[in-house]
């Protein structure tokens, strides 16, 4: 989208994100609104241990990065966007709520949150896997979304070749598991 949008977080029920994606498209196409939408939720690549799969070439997979969570991009502003999905939001069984940043009817995920994601995702909706090494206790990345991201890393499982990374998102820190390779270990 090239001209001013929002990003606004739906908390829905785990393994519900595809199906409320569908219901509040469907909910905003039948208010013929002129304004853009997209809904998606983010998606990470996670190592996939299937030899056949493997042996294909398909080594990663795909998964919701943060289950739970569906993001809808608009130009619509934020009151108008309260004023005609507060309702669909109420009454939908898989939706909880609305996200709200520190309890006010600010809605929109802030600004440097939302462009930290666009620049994680690289304009995609899934977080590809990085690679990496180890020199001492120091983790350098050289390829992948997490280049320069170092300090976002708080695990690594090297068996699953996959890291635990901790960001926030509405004042809260949210944690996630995304495909890291490390190539070699060195003690310094």
């Amino acid at each position: 989208m090239d001209d001013t949008y929002w990003w606004y977080v739906l908390f829905v029920k785990t393994n519900k994100e595809n199906k409320v994606i569908q219901d509040v498209t469907v909910f905003y196409n039948s208010l013929q609104l002129a304004y853009r939408f997209e809904a998606f939720y983010l998606e990470s690549e996670y190592y996939y241990r299937n030899k056949q799969e493997r042996i294909l070439g398909r080594h990663y997979r795909k998964r919701p990065l943060m289950p739970g969570y569906v993001f809808i991009e608009t130009n619509m502003p934020a009151v108008e966007f309260l004023g005609k999905y507060s309702y669909f939001v109420s009454t939908s069984a898989d939706i909880i709520k609305i996200l709200k940043y520190n309890d006010f009817d600010e809605i929109a995920l802030p600004e440097e949150e939302r462009l930290r994601f666009e620049f994680l995702y690289r304009g995609k909706r899934c977080l590809e896997h990085s690679i990496g090494y180890i020199t001492g206790d120091k983790i350098v990345v050289q390829g992948g979304p997490l280049v320069g991201r170092e300090g976002l890393i708080k695990h690594i499982n090297r068996h699953n070749r996959e890291a635990i990374i901790e960001f926030e998102m509405f004042n809260q820190q949210i944690t996630a598991k995304v495909a890291l390779e490390i190539v070699s270990k060195t003690s310094e």
